[in-house]
């Protein structure tokens, strides 16, 4: 199993496209969905939440927030699901060490975030955005994400 631990700020919005939203648009910018749905076809990699906006999420339907509902309307918009999510820990790099040592089927990831810092040991399979000059997930990052997840030694 290949797996994609995804933020969402930073990564799927970004300064340029919250300076141009309406109210009634998503803090998800759409125009970003179909560059992480060309990397999850090309790789066949499951989306995992890395980012707080995982507590609103549940695999459960029975359970799942407003708020969890309309991200998995959003990303079912863009033929995309999410998979599953991160536990809470105290930094995001030990919520996907936990995650992983949980389950023991993974064969590759990479973690697309725009926190460049605190990764240590996985910062060799980051992929950071700059929300601040770019649109957050651009072409190059996906390019970056894909050899990263072809590397089955991960």
């Amino acid at each position: 199993m290949k797996i994609i631990f995804l933020d969402i700020d930073g990564v799927l919005n970004s300064l340029k496209y919250d300076m141009s939203r309406s109210p009634d648009d998503s803090n998800i910018d759409i125009t970003r969905l179909p560059l992480l749905k060309k990397l999850v076809d090309s790789t066949k990699a499951k989306i995992v939440l890395t980012s707080s906006w995982r507590k609103f999420w549940e695999k459960d339907e029975a359970v799942i927030s407003q708020t969890g509902k309309e991200i998995n309307e959003i990303f079912a918009s863009a033929g995309l699901e999410i998979f599953d999510k991160t536990p809470i820990k105290s930094t995001r790099k030990d919520e996907i060490l936990a995650w992983l040592s949980s389950n023991n089927k993974v064969k590759s990831f990479c973690i697309i975030d725009d926190m460049a810092l605190g990764w240590e040991e996985l910062t060799a399979f980051t992929v950071i955005t700059n929300p601040r000059i770019g649109h957050g997930l651009e072409q190059r990052h996906i390019q970056k994400a894909v050899e990263i997840l072809k590397n089955t030694s991960n």
